[in-house]
Order: structure tokens, then sequence, then C-alpha cells
């Protein structure tokens, strides 16, 4: 599967995928919101679980419509025979239409300038294009202002012939926050709407992402977009839904040592010990997504007891295990998964740093192998080695 190296042997920190996890909660997803459609997210290589092997297993199961943030991710997942559509929730230029257009890509177009160009990409090409358009109701991010919408409407109007409008959409700033701002931001949301329900009516609204899934049923609209929730991530939120987390995160003891009064750990002196302490060494650092402001604040499990994490290098983690007996080189210490009677979640780790699941998942490089399982059997993997 990958030259004759196993994966198993040389790489000492991993991150173990269960698709089924993953595909269970996509059933349970697409219940809940019935009858809007799921549109799974897979940017930033799946939030860090691998974006090929999990689109090609929502695929499998069915799913017809993903998103990603990025044209080159689309063309990733075109190149790995994922065949319906995927829709580009991030920046395009026109530089980039006709990779786009080539790779049946699908634009979020955010002003009039880009349909037109997207527009005459499409005649060039003697074919219709599909996009979405994206409205700002909030954020500040891609798309046009919610008073844009007859400027915006025009511009479909009048490429018509040419394009296929798809979709609006627009992404909630904060969707945890009060009723008040969520309901002024919907507001804005169906404003930009309503003008263009009499001229396209089959067009697909979506506002929906994972925290407006737990907490604005009333938002679901045509499509919504998962994320978070696709993998498992707990936000706090009751819900019906019985997800499961998708992401097991995994490394082991490199060497055991106890260091002086006095000594320090990590550059600069950033923490010097007051009594003798028993440290864990673990070869994994910043490259791996856990960083400086871990440092005091995050724990992992080794022994199936929680020990703090007392420094951090680029590619090494030290742990005080004064408390914990008998740990020895090569003992399994999990970041963010299940040991014994006591589990960590993903969010609980980043929320140690002061950071997201997204930053903290995604910033961990593919040195860090993603080792995907099905039916407890492995069946695919990415690395640098693979």
């Amino acid at each position: 599967m990958n030259g004759g190296i196993d994966v198993h042997s040389v790489s000492l920190t991993r991150m173990e995928i269960d698709l089924d996890a993953l595909l269970h909660n996509y059933r349970e997803i697409v219940k809940h919101v019935a009858p809007a459609q799921v549109v799974p997210v897979v940017k930033s290589e799946a939030y860090g679980h691998g974006a090929v092997p999990i689109a090609r297993a929502l695929q499998e199961e069915g799913c017809r419509h993903m998103a990603v943030a990025m044209v080159d991710e689309g063309i990733q997942l075109r190149r790995a025979g994922i065949k319906g559509e995927i829709m580009i929730l991030g920046v395009t230029l026109p530089e980039q239409f006709s990779a786009m257009a080539e790779h049946r890509l699908t634009p979020s177009l955010g002003e009039t300038e880009n349909i037109a160009l997207w527009a005459r990409t499409a005649q060039e090409r003697g074919e219709k294009l599909p996009y979405h358009l994206k409205v700002d109701v909030g954020l500040g991010r891609l798309g046009f202002l919610p008073d844009k919408a007859e400027r915006a409407l025009s511009a479909a109007l009048s490429t018509a012939d040419r394009l296929v409008l798809r979709g609006i959409h627009s992404h909630l700033s904060h969707p945890e926050g009060t009723l008040e701002h969520n309901a002024r931001e919907l507001a804005r949301y169906e404003s930009f709407c309503r003008p263009f329900l009499a001229h396209f009516p089959d067009v697909a609204r979506h506002l929906a992402a994972s925290q407006a899934v737990l907490r604005h049923p009333h938002m679901y609209f045509d499509l919504v977009r998962v994320g978070g929730l696709l993998y498992g991530f707990d936000y706090g939120v009751p819900t019906p839904m019985n997800l499961r987390p998708v992401l097991t995160y995994k490394t082991r003891v490199g060497q055991v040592k106890t260091i002086p009064a006095g000594w320090g750990i990590g550059y600069d002196l950033e923490r010097v010990v007051d009594k003798p302490t028993t440290l864990a060494l673990l070869p994994l650092g910043w490259s791996d997504g856990v960083g400086s402001t871990h440092v005091g604040k995050a724990s992992f499990l080794v022994g199936g007891e929680f020990a703090p994490l007392v420094g951090i290098c680029t590619d090494f983690a030290m742990l005080d295990v004064s408390n914990i007996a008998g740990v020895q080189k090569g003992d399994e210490v999990v970041l963010v998964g299940r040991q014994g009677p006591r589990e960590q979640k993903v969010i609980e780790l980043a929320r140690a740093g002061g950071i997201s699941t997204s930053q903290l998942l995604g910033r961990a490089a593919l040195r860090v192998p993603r080792v995907f399982f099905r039916d407890g059997r492995q069946v695919d993997e990415l690395s640098i080695l693979a």
C-alpha cells in the first residue's frame, strides 16, 4: 500500500480515523436535517482527518455534494475520483476559472465582475457552468452585502443563458450568540434571497453550518454544510443525534527521566522545576498541532491517568508523570480519545490551548500518519510515507 513501508512500524505518533463512525454520523445528520440535504465540508484535509479517504467513504455512502475552500482542494478530489458536485467556498480569481471549469468545480461568487467573467468562461467552452452566490450577513468575509441583492440579481439574470445558479449561501458570524443577533443575520440573508425566488425558484438556499444545525433548526433551508459535526466534534449542545468521535490521536513515550530541582524545561527556561520531577518525553511538537499555549493547561492520558504538559518544542513534548507510577519508555499516550476509563475529546484539547478544533487538527503535519479503519481493519493511510 505504500512501497513496502509499514507505517505501524516506523511512526510513533499517529491519528486513527474510524470511517464507520464517520458514516454513522453522516447518516444521523441526514436524518436529523431532512428534508434539507447534507453537504459535507472536507476542506483543510477534512479538518485534518484526510480529505481523499474521507471523501471516498462518503461517496460510497451515496453523498453527491461536497464542499472545500480552495480550488486546489477541489482538483485533489477530482483526481481521487470524486464525481459529484464540489463547491468551492473560498476565494476564486478569474485566472483560476479555466481550471475550475476543466475540473467541474462550482465556485461561490460574491462580485458581479466575477459572475460576468465566469459567464465568459462558459461561453468560451460552449457549455453552461454552475455557481453559487455568496452573501455576507455579518462575518466580513467573501460575498455581496445584503443591500446589493438587486445588483446581484441583475448579473444572474443577464448571464442565465450561460450559467446555472445552483444556490445562495452565507455563514453566521456567531451562531452560539444571542437569538436577537442571529435573527438579525437571518433577516439579512432572507432579504437578499427574496428577489431571486421569483426568477430562480429552484435555487438552493443554505445558511446553516455545524453550530447552526445544533442551535437553529429554522435555518436549515435546502442544504446544510457540516464539518465539525460530521467528524464527531462535541460542541456541548444537547442533540438527539448520536454522534461518535471519528479521530483518536496517539503517541508513545520516548524516554522517562527524573530531573533535579532547578532544572529547566523547554527553550528560554520556559519553566524551571522547584523539586525533582519525573518527565515523559514524547515524539511530537509544534508541527503536530499542539502549541506553546497548551503548556501548563493541557494534559494527555498515560497509564490511564492525565499527565500535565509542562514543555514543548518543535519535535518534543514533555509530560510531568511524577504522580503516575510505572510509566515506561514505549507506553501509549493518548492526546485525543479513550484510555482505560478516561477520555479526552478533541474539543477539550483544543480549548486547553485556547484554539479551535480546526486549528488544532489543521496544523498537524502529515508526518503524523492518518490511518483509516473500517470494521476494525486498516483500509487506508495518509502520510509522508504513503
